[in-house]
Order: structure tokens, then sequence, then C-alpha cells
């Protein structure tokens, strides 16, 4: 496992990354950065089995990347440029929370990406939802069944878009409280579409 930065549209963007086989990126949600994933043992569960690649984005409060202001669809158009400067035509994405909406935007303006993955995702406005349909790319939401920024009942509004889960006695940030079904849920569904 190893920390590195890049420069993509003259931002200075830390990453760490680790493990072997085809890519998978990591994003983090607002009040964290991809050391999360390391603290969690999500990512070197999930390096076990991939390349992961936990990218800090340019926004949120612990984030060690140069910050910038936009609105979450120019952040998934930047996401792109990222993934170019790292060589990743299409990996899958997996966001929580804003970074969640970040990944839809992404799947929704048809940007490359074998699969997604999104915990508690905010922002499911209209727009958005409207943009998602018919886009093709297998796409799992995981909510905290007691997550009350995204709530569960949620899940309608992917109806027809995404598989949905839910783990139960878990937060908005379900992952980092049930990291073990987390990595179990995630690693089911990219076998059987990555």
């Amino acid at each position: 496992m190893s920390e590195k930065f890049i420069t993509v549209g003259g931002k200075r963007i830390r990453y760490i990354s680790g493990g072997s086989g085809k890519p998978l990126v990591l994003l983090h949600g607002w009040s964290f950065n991809a050391d999360t994933w390391v603290e969690s043992g999500i990512f070197p569960s999930l390096a076990s089995r991939y390349e992961v690649y936990a990218i800090d984005m340019p926004y949120g409060i612990k984030t060690k990347s140069e910050r910038f202001k936009a609105a979450r669809p120019e952040y998934a158009v930047f996401l792109r440029g990222v993934l170019d400067a790292l060589g990743l035509p299409d990996p899958p994405l997996v966001g929580p929370s804003a970074s969640g909406e970040v990944v839809l935007w992404y799947v929704a303006q048809r940007l490359p990406t074998k699969a997604a993955v999104v915990i508690g995702p905010v922002g499911l406005g209209e727009e958005l939802l409207s943009k998602l349909k018919g886009v093709g790319v297998p796409i799992l939401a995981i909510w905290g069944e007691r997550d009350e920024i995204s709530p569960p009942s949620n899940a309608e509004l992917l109806r027809g878009i995404a598989t949905t889960a839910v783990l139960k006695n878990a937060g908005h940030a379900a992952y980092l409280d049930r990291p073990e079904e987390f990595v179990k849920i995630v690693l089911e569904f990219l076998s059987q579409v990555y």
C-alpha cells in the first residue's frame, strides 16, 4: 500500500493504492478521506482481490487533495480526469454519501465504468434520477437501516436503476458501522458484474 500524488486540471490530488488484480476505485464521504478505507479494514479486505485506489476527492473537510468548489456533476467529470491520469479506463467506483452522488452523476453522464456501488447516496433529485434511467451500468445502492441523512426509504427512488441492500443496525456511514458485511456484499456484487 502506498500514498502518491498526481496533478489533474492543475490540482494536486492524493491517492492510496495497493493490492493486485482488476482495478477498483474508492471515494470518500464528506467527513472523511482515503485513509478511512484503510483504517476501517475495508481497503485491505478489498485489496486481497483487487488493485484498489482510494482517492482523496477535492472536497470534504478532511481531504488531503487540493480543494475546489463545484457542482456534483462537475466533480464527476473531474473524477474522469483523475482516472485518466491513473490509466484506469473504466473501473468500478465506490462512493458513500456525497461521493455516492458524484458516482451517480458520473454514471448518469455516461462516463465509462464497469459498475458502481453507492452507500447512502445524497442528492437523489429528479434530474439525476431521470438521467440514470437506461444507463446500462450495474449499480448497487446500500443503505444503513438507521440512516437519517439518506434514509433507506430512498431505495424506492432507485427502483429499476439499482440493486439495493440495507445493512441492519447501521447509520449513514453504513460501510464503517458494518465493514465485514459491507465487504461481503460488495465482493458478491462485483463477482457477478465485473
